[in-house]
């Protein structure tokens, strides 16, 4: 699996342990633009009596997530389960997502081509960029 463009891994939690069709409907939608490609996948439950159950995202029956992810990469395994697993309330459920920001390629290519490495691609959540956009303007996001 060669990659060229900045690797993450999404952990996305469900309280009530409901999946909805409207998120794979989206990763597809970022799939077949371009986007992204899925890597690899997991979705983890815990049960009320706090046992785990875990399924590769291609084992559970939603065609559409398996064709999304394909061959799973082999990037999660027990050992994440067992991380995630440890924090997660009985009756919920995490989705583990391992993407590429397959749009990035060309950008890659492009520094390589000019002598140039990335040195860090640093993911900046869009909350400290909401603090940091108020406190330019003099606003905050409720007295606007």
């Amino acid at each position: 699996m060669a990659t060229s463009g900045p690797v993450e891994l999404v952990l996305i939690e469900f309280p009530r342990s409901d999946f909805k069709g409207e998120i794979v409907a989206e990763l597809g939608r970022l799939v077949d633009a371009g986007t992204v490609d899925v890597l690899d996948a997991l979705l983890i439950r815990k049960a009320a009596d706090g046992a785990v159950e875990w399924l590769e995202a291609t084992e559970g029956g939603d065609d559409e997530l398996a064709r999304i992810v394909g061959e799973p990469a082999g990037l999660l395994a027990a050992d994440d389960v067992d991380a995630v697993a440890e924090d997660l309330a009985p009756g919920s459920a995490v989705g583990m997502l391992v993407f590429e920001h397959s749009w990035a390629r060309g950008l890659s290519a492009a520094v390589a081509g000019a002598g140039g490495r990335m040195l860090d691609w640093t993911r900046v959540p869009a909350e400290a960029i909401d603090e940091l956009t108020a406190g330019l303007t003099g606003t905050t996001e409720k007295e606007s």
